[in-house]
């Protein structure tokens, strides 16, 4: 029997009320959902209470955070003048969970998610309800890049550029009406965020991209096997494509994550021609990649082949997932 939100609920903190709600309702409640992400919550709090817009409130919900996270918190709230609330979980269930609570809590007529290893630009706010256009429109998602210009080979960041499908919690705006009593589903692990985005979408509302409604990603370092293991999320890319048919628009030729995996894969075939002794066509298939390659990764620094050697491991990795996944859910995503 799952606890009650009342039950899962710890602490709450509200500024200027004592637990009372301050002031009229805000237009926007801004949510965010963290986990041991102290080293990079006070940037992204800060970015958020500096937001060139009015009618900002922020919304942070800690799952069971293990570090100074609570610290972090507690001194923003003294410091802060925008309405902020903090609900600490007593236990991690996920990131879903909290930003369920995030939604209950929150009063704003939008509701904008980004995460903890974030840093919204100090007009994504703005922005990105300026892009709500029509009353139809219930979803707006915005441009997310790296914060590193350079960032670091072991490390994880998102990137989004277009309107891909992923209705990525990293830069993402709902209008309250439109989530309604749509919740994000924690069962739908690493795609809870696009799983909610296509709910809502059945609905009837639209949905748009934002090029101006900026969010920077911190690179966030990882461990050697957990960078290499890191794509085997891509095995419950299937599992959207079954769920949702329409999220194979956002696929490339409507099968390939993105143009890097279709030419990994003809370098996969061009492994195979070789083998077969067929020289010239296994260097027409590797080309593609070399040159793709090329283009979006930079080999800069120390050891250029052990970092290409690395890449083509993960991508490798990332090629077993999607193949596992297409089987596992028969639908073939690449």
């Amino acid at each position: 029997m799952n606890p009650s939100p009342n039950e899962e609920v710890e602490t709450v903190v509200i500024v200027n009320g004592s637990g009372d709600r301050p002031g009229p309702d805000p237009e926007v409640s801004v949510i965010v959902s963290t986990r041991n992400h102290a080293c990079y919550l006070r940037e992204t709090l800060a970015a958020v209470a500096e937001q060139d817009a009015e009618g900002v409130e922020l919304v942070l919900v800690d799952n069971a955070s293990t570090d100074e996270t609570e610290p972090v918190a507690r001194a923003f709230a003294r410091e802060t003048s925008i309405p902020f609330t903090y609900l600490r979980l007593r236990a991690d269930r996920g990131p879903a969970v909290g930003r369920n609570h995030g939604i209950d809590h929150a009063r704003g007529t939008f509701v904008a998610f980004t995460d903890s290893d974030c840093v919204p630009s100090a007009r994504w706010v703005r922005e990105g309800l300026a892009a709500f256009d029509r009353p139809s429109l219930g979803i707006v998602q915005g441009r997310t890049e790296c914060h590193e210009q350079r960032a670091q080979l072991l490390s994880h960041f998102i990137e989004t550029r277009r309107f891909d499908g992923s209705f990525s919690t990293s830069n993402v705006v709902y209008r309250r009406a439109a989530l309604g009593p749509h919740r994000f589903d924690p069962s739908c692990t690493y795609w809870e965020d696009t799983d909610l985005g296509f709910r809502v979408r059945a609905d009837g509302w639209e949905a748009k991209f934002a090029w101006d409604a900026l969010v920077f990603h911190q690179a966030v370092p990882q461990s050697l096997g957990r960078w290499l293991s890191w794509p085997i999320r891509y095995s419950n890319w299937p599992a959207k494509a079954a769920r949702y048919p329409e999220f194979r628009r956002a696929l490339f030729l409507n099968v390939w994550v993105r143009p890097l995996h279709a030419c990994f894969d003809l370098a996969v075939g061009g492994l195979v021609a070789m083998v077969m002794g067929r020289r010239r066509l296994a260097a027409l298939l590797v080309l593609p990649y070399a040159v793709s390659f090329a283009s979006v990764r930079s080999l800069c620094g120390r050891a250029p082949i052990l970092k290409a050697a690395l890449y083509v491991v993960r991508d490798t990795v990332a090629l077993l997932a999607l193949v596992s996944g297409s089987i596992r859910n028969r639908r073939v995503v690449l």
